[in-house]
């Protein structure tokens, strides 16, 4: 199996969910994965996954997790100045996948603009980050800043 065609097809999965949808992890007899709408048939094995988007706490999660993004946008980078940073516009911009450890995991990714000083003390112009979170939105698995 080619994990990066099964991968790429997990988060489009994801990410073309309408929001009302149910997310069902199946594995058949012959271990091969795949995430559907539909409940999984008998012959397979399988859990529905949390759909995170039509929980009734779904904007505290984001908002919690835009909250966390910007905490670690301000604490994880070797900025010049700490706090000198300024960050706006946090905001959740949908599902996509990263590799990690030689994985390809799909994740919601946060993107925000960042501000900060140089060695010289002058603002260098805002530029965009990114946060990668897991599933839940409870976890920052990776950021990325112009400094990377």
């Amino acid at each position: 199996m080619n994990i990066h065609r099964f991968s790429a097809a997990a988060a489009l999965l994801l990410a073309a969910g309408a929001p009302a949808w149910a997310i069902n992890k199946c594995t058949g007899p012959n271990g091969k994965t795949v995430f559907q709408d539909a409940p999984c048939a008998a012959s397979h094995s399988g859990e529905a996954i949390k759909d995170y988007a039509t929980h009734p706490d779904f904007e505290a999660t984001k908002s919690d997790a835009a909250a966390l993004c910007e905490s670690r946008l301000r604490s994880d980078p070797a900025w010049k100045d700490p706090g000198s940073v300024l960050i706006t516009d946090v905001r959740r911009t949908g599902f996509t996948t990263i590799t990690m450890h030689d994985a390809t995991l799909a994740v919601v990714r946060y993107t925000a603009y960042v501000n900060a000083k140089n060695s010289y003390g002058a603002y260098t112009g805002a530029k965009i980050a990114s946060c990668y979170m897991d599933a839940t939105e409870m976890r920052v698995l990776k950021i990325e800043t112009a400094l990377e």
